[in-house]
């Protein structure tokens, strides 16, 4: 399993010992799915955390008229789960595209962390992460242009609407794939600017 990638981003919420990070690896499942392959599925029991080393997972859920709504994208070094743990799943993971990724098992997990505390510290900043970014979403949805979502959808994943449909991007955004087509341009211009601003 290459472990680089899997090793920066426990870094970038703890300090492990070798012995630590060894333990953490060791519950560790390396994984492969299928283009549209389903990781999970709405009403399943969700035991897993995922974590992404290539390729790219969606979150979504089917809305009242039965349209697909994305509301999560995990890319290389992105973790991915449902929000309720050994509970029916809320929403569904599926792969866009064919994509290497780590199974965690949350039983082993909870395991690990009376083992091991400084996991719960890991654990409780990786959903404070999540947390904070989706709040953040919501509020520059409710405030911000289309065009501006659609730049800072680019600065979060640059690339990435070179691999995936637009009318999946359309969906994250919460706008028609015909509207995205009106306002990719501006968005684009947006992105340009922010990035000659850096």
């Amino acid at each position: 399993m290459p472990q680089n990638l899997l090793h920066t981003a426990l870094a970038q919420h703890v300090q492990l010992t070798s012995t630590q990070e060894a333990a953490f690896l060791a519950i560790c499942t390396p994984r492969e799915a299928k283009k549209k392959e389903f990781l999970l599925r709405t009403g399943e029991v969700n035991h897993h955390l995922y974590f992404v080393q290539s390729g790219c997972l969606r979150s979504f859920i089917i809305d009242q008229s039965g349209k697909e709504v994305n509301l999560e994208f995990a890319v290389e070094g992105y973790w991915i789960s449902d929000i309720a743990f050994n509970k029916p799943a809320l929403l569904s993971i599926q792969a866009l595209e064919p994509t290497q990724y780590v199974q965690i098992n949350l039983h082993a997990f909870e395991q690990l962390t009376q083992e091991e505390p400084v996991f719960n510290l890991f654990f409780r900043k990786l959903l404070q992460n999540g947390y904070f970014a989706f709040k953040k979403r919501m509020l520059t949805g409710m405030t911000q242009t289309a065009a501006q979502n659609y730049r800072d959808f680019l600065l979060k994943f640059p690339g990435l609407p070179q691999r995936i449909p637009q009318y999946h991007i359309a969906s994250y955004l919460g706008i028609t794939p015909e509207f995205f087509s009106t306002i990719k341009a501006e968005g684009l211009d947006l992105y340009q600017q922010a990035m000659d601003n850096l």
